[in-house]
C-alpha cells in the first residue's frame, strides 16, 4: 500500500529531480556500523518521469496484473523487474504477457523467484524453477529468447552501508513474441 502511495506521488505529482530528502534507513536499528549510517539521507526522485517523450505509452497500475492488462496485442514491450514472482500463478502472468504483447513485441525481465505466496497459509501458489519457466516460454508459448543472463548478483531495498547484505542471483532475459 505504501509503495502505491509513493509511486503515485512520484509519477503524477512531482516535476523535477532531487526535490525531496528522505531517510530510508532511519528505522533500521540492526547491523549499523555507525549511528550515522542509520541517518543517511537520499534525494528523490533521481529521474523525472515527466521527461518521457510525449509519444511514450508508459503505464503503472495498481491491481492484479492479469486482470488489469487484458487488451490483446496492445504493447510493444513489457518490462518485469522483480515482478514475475509476485503472482500466485506465474503461468497466468506468462499468458497475460503473451496476450498483451503485439506480435514481435519484447518481454524484458530481471529478478529472482522469491514467490510471495509460497509460504502463506491458505494460499495456493505455483512455484516453478527458472528452467521450467524458460521451457514454458519457449516451447509452450513460442517466445524466442533474444538474450539471457543468469545468476546476476543483485540486492534489493537495503542500505549499502549495512553490516548485513542479502544478495539475489537474478535472471535477466529478453524474449520476443512470435510474429504468428
Amino acid at each position: 500500500m505504501f509503495m502505491l502511495i509513493a509511486s503515485h506521488f512520484i509519477l503524477n505529482q512531482v516535476r523535477g529531480t532531487n526535490l525531496y530528502v528522505i531517510y530510508p534507513w532511519v528505522h533500521n536499528f540492526s547491523n549499523n556500523m555507525s549511528s550515522g549510517d542509520q541517518l543517511r539521507s537520499c534525494s528523490i526522485p533521481d529521474v523525472d518521469p515527466h521527461d518521457l517523450p510525449p509519444s511514450a505509452d508508459f503505464s503503472m497500475t495498481a491491481g492484479d496484473f492479469s486482470e488489469v492488462y487484458q487488451e490483446p496485442d496492445s504493447w510493444d514491450c513489457v518490462v518485469t523487474c522483480y515482478f514475475i514472482d509476485t503472482s500466485p500463478n506465474i503461468i497466468a502472468y506468462i499468458e497475460t504477457i503473451k496476450r498483451i504483447l503485439k506480435p514481435g513485441g519484447y518481454w524484458i525481465n530481471f529478478g529472482p523467484l522469491l514467490y510471495h505466496f509460497a509460504d502463506m497459509y491458505n494460499e495456493h501458489s505455483v512455484e516453478l524453477s527458472y528452467e521450467e519457466i524458460r521451457r514454458l516460454m519457449l516451447r509452450d508459448y513460442g517466445f524466442e529468447l533474444v538474450k539471457e543472463e543468469v545468476r546476476i548478483p543483485s540486492s534489493y531495498i537495503q542500505s549499502p552501508w549495512s553490516m548485513m547484505k542479502l544478495l539475489y542471483e537474478c535472471v535477466f532475459f529478453v524474449a520476443k513474441k512470435p510474429l504468428e
